[in-house]
């Protein structure tokens, strides 16, 4: 097994990988458009972040999505591990762990002071796969909104 960047020959079947993961969170997918184009930002400007993926016999088999960002607090850059996410064929074989490793390994050749990320509250298995890694729980409650109207889209 490798982890890797993706690449755009890798855009079908990270997209049936990213709906796996909507659908384990019961998330609604947002559509093929709107991922490829978030897909396509960060091909075109690494230093928002990437994309990373595990292979194996030239089929992926998980991902993990990164990005760049500040915190304020450490006046400096911290990469954020939006994603983590193993097809639960291949789970329990150190696909996780790689990406992970492949994570932090990114996050520290590239001069970032931390690597951040967040887990659903229920999802026990994540929270013991990290805490094995090594990870602690962080000192902050997450929260999250939704601007009434940004008429924002990805470029």
């Amino acid at each position: 097994m490798v982890v890797r960047p993706s690449r755009f020959e890798d855009r079908g079947p990270l997209i049936e990988l990213i709906k796996g993961y909507f659908a384990f969170y019961h998330t609604p997918f947002p559509g093929e458009t709107k991922l490829r184009a978030l897909l396509d930002a960060l091909d075109q400007d690494p230093d928002r972040g990437t994309q990373l993926v595990a292979e194996a016999d030239g089929r992926l088999l998980g991902f993990a999505t990164l990005y760049s960002c500040y915190d304020t607090l450490l006046a400096d850059r911290i990469l954020v591990m939006n994603d983590l996410f193993v097809d639960p064929a291949s789970r329990n074989q150190g696909v996780g762990a790689a990406l992970f490793d492949a994570s932090l390994a990114y996050a520290a050749a590239r001069g970032y002071a931390r690597l951040d990320w967040v887990t659903a509250q229920d999802n026990r298995a994540a929270q013991r796969f990290y805490e094995r890694h090594g990870a602690r729980r962080g000192p902050w409650v997450s929260y999250s909104a939704v601007p009434k109207s940004s008429g924002r889209t990805l470029t």
